[in-house]
């Protein structure tokens, strides 16, 4: 099937980039890498970026030998028709498992933070609301929402500066302690933050100027990876080398050294402008896993399927009760699964490449 409604522009494209990226992960993120390879681990952060944005430009590559083909189609195209059903069917399980496990954790967050007495299932009730809002209305309604809450993360980004009135930068100095050993073998945690970045696949067809997807890409690694390094210094020069791997949510835990003179709690405004921040994760992967099962099973992605999706969701929390150390192993599994995918899909379908053009060289001669 050719992709021809539903256009994104370039900005769009680069900020889903950046908003599938930028999610829960960057909420630990300072603590994990300080438990790797110390307050020099934010260097690691640079070459995850790197490495994620190579593999970017070659996904946007792949995805110029069958532009306009919806995310089945490409597959099909590469992989040939059952191969390619199996791997969308893989990816579209892995995209709702993220969406799923995205959002329970922003549930948790507000129950440890601010609503402590409330029942998941009433929270996980009203997140899907709106939820189910952006979902029905397909990838331009989803494109609007993430270009809508930009400012509102560069906003809560700013905000952050303010907590460097308590900062001591001998914490991260000197920037290379204990050699480059220990930065590189953190590089493998880095590049679990960049996870997302296969959605480029899907996103591609609806892209308008798509002679410009490498240079979108490109900008949209680089805006993660500025994020990324940003908070994590700041996190550093806050916490002292022993306390950052004492602190569960760094990111969370600095919003309380905030304050301003006729402002009272101004952590719990910021903490509810974060979560519109990570909700672009959990819309975004949960359309993406409906999506593709709609595509692979040939249904429309009525209001009914959506709403029978979110009940299987509730039900789920009823059978396992989220919890952070559940949630935790769950996100373990998924980052593993997600090295997989991302490093796997770009070999599948050099492989795949390969044996098409042999077959057709055959067929010629």
């Amino acid at each position: 099937m050719i992709i021809t409604k539903s256009k994104i522009t370039q900005f769009q494209f680069i900020l889903m980039i950046f908003g599938i990226q930028v999610g829960i992960g960057m909420l630990s993120l300072p603590r994990e890498l300080a438990l790797k390879g110390g307050t020099s681990s934010w260097i690691a952060i640079l070459f995850g970026g790197i490495l994620s944005t190579l593999i970017s430009i070659v996904f946007v590559k792949f995805r110029e030998k069958a532009p306009n083909l919806n995310y089945i189609g490409f597959f099909t195209f590469y992989l040939g028709k059952i191969i390619g059903s199996i791997v969308v069917l893989l990816q579209a399980i892995y995209f709702l498992y993220g969406g799923y496990l995205a959002l329970v954790r922003a549930i948790l967050y507000i129950q440890s933070y601010i609503l402590q007495e409330t029942r998941t299932y009433i929270l996980l009730v009203l997140f899907l609301f709106p939820t189910y809002q952006l979902i029905s209305g397909g990838v331009h309604l989803i494109a609007k929402y993430i270009e809508a809450i930009f400012p509102i993360a560069c906003f809560t980004l700013f905000m952050l500066l303010f907590t460097l009135k308590d900062a001591d930068i001998n914490f991260i100095l000197p920037i290379i302690k204990d050699g480059w050993m220990p930065i590189l073998k953190t590089i493998p945690l880095t590049t679990t933050s960049f996870l997302g970045i296969e959605l480029i696949l899907v996103y591609y067809p609806y892209l308008k100027s798509k002679e410009k997807a490498v240079k979108c890409v490109i900008i949209g690694n680089a805006l993660t990876t500025f994020t990324y390094v940003f908070v994590t210094i700041i996190c550093f020069v806050i916490y002292s080398p022993y306390e950052i791997k004492m602190t569960f949510e760094p990111v969370i835990d600095i919003l309380s050294v905030i304050e301003f003179q006729y402002v009272e709690r101004l952590d719990f405004i910021l903490f509810s402008l974060f979560l519109m921040i990570i909700s672009k994760s959990w819309v975004t992967f949960i359309w993406a896993g409906m999506n593709g099962l709609s595509e692979l099973f040939k249904f429309r992605l009525l209001p009914i399927v959506i709403i029978i999706l979110f009940i299987l969701i509730i039900i789920l929390t009823f059978i396992q009760v989220p919890t952070f150390t559940n949630t935790t192993n769950h996100l373990h599994v998924l980052m593993i699964s997600g090295r997989y995918i991302t490093i796997g899909i770009p070999i599948l379908l050099l492989i795949g490449g390969l044996i098409k053009n042999n077959l057709s060289k055959v067929k010629i001669n």
